[in-house]
């Protein structure tokens, strides 16, 4: 191990920084530790491995004990501030996969259990796996520096046929088919736009609380407090709600649709060559 660290530190004497980060790796390998981890993003920081590097520092902050000396609190603030610069070069997605659903992959990368994984900038496909063998999937594209939420939901499952209704004897008078009672459309109506509009100002509110955070962490002097830690948690509670205000209202919404544009009497039928909708007068 001692062999190691010496020829890293002597690659990056040379400023062999692809070798010294290759070392740093194989000593990762043998041993788990903090020095090894930091090591390691700031070298993925200097080859511009950006999404490495994001990963990396953001375990060396977390496993970074309390600073005691002038010193260590230098190399503390230090690694804050190189994480908060990595972190505008990626961007960040939270994944809400259905309960049971593994594993959950993001471009074919295996998400951990926190369910947060750094992205390049751009578009990404989400994808789980149900225990009843469907697939829920998600495309979502991101920029630098952004930090989204996205809930996962599953594909539907196929539709069963319908029965046919019993025969009608001849010249015997149809059925009237009552309409949808107004009151419903009117409360599934309200009902969205209440969701839709508190969706929308929860994602404003919190968009605005992580962005002056994140302004607050790349000050030099901004130090991890349990206060700081409570307003991220604030925040990631606010997103998460946001997200489920604006599926649910949407979802209220194209129901209410559904009922309010289909004709009375209007029933779907699965076939062999798809799903049919029939009309009746």
């Amino acid at each position: 191990m001692a062999a190691l660290v010496r020829e890293a530190e002597a690659a990056l004497d040379r400023l062999d920084i692809a070798r010294a980060r290759d070392l740093w790796a194989q000593i990762y390998d043998v041993e788990r530790s903090t020095v090894a981890i930091c090591q390691l993003g700031q070298l993925d920081r200097r080859l511009g491995r950006w999404v490495d590097a994001a990963g990396e520092l953001t375990r060396c902050v977390q496993e970074m004990r309390p600073p005691a000396t002038p010193l260590e609190q230098r190399l503390h603030d230090t690694r804050h501030a190189d994480l908060a610069a990595t972190r505008r070069q990626v961007a960040e997605l939270r994944v809400f996969a259905p309960a049971g659903a593994a594993p959950v992959l993001a471009d074919g990368r295996i998400m951990d259990e926190t369910g947060r994984i750094y992205v390049e900038p751009g578009p990404h496909e989400v994808t789980a796996v149900l225990p009843d063998g469907r697939k829920a999937r998600s495309t979502v594209r991101v920029a630098a520096g952004e930090s989204r939420a996205l809930l996962l939901s599953p594909a539907p499952a196929g539709l069963r046929p319908v029965a046919s209704p019993p025969a009608r004897p001849a010249g015997a008078p149809a059925q009237p088919v009552a309409p949808p009672a107004p009151w419903l459309l009117y409360a599934g109506s309200a009902a969205s736009g209440a969701f839709l509009v508190s969706g929308i100002v929860l994602h404003i509110v919190a968009s605005v609380e992580d962005s002056a955070l994140r302004t607050e962490m790349c000050n030099a002097d901004w130090e991890e407090t349990e206060p700081a830690r409570r307003a991220m948690l604030a925040i990631d509670v606010k997103q998460h709600i946001s997200t489920a205000a604006l599926v649910a209202g949407s979802a209220l919404g194209a129901a209410t649709l559904v009922v309010a544009l289909l004709p009375s009497g209007a029933k779907v039928r699965a076939s062999a060559r798809g799903a049919e909708v029939r009309f009746s007068w």
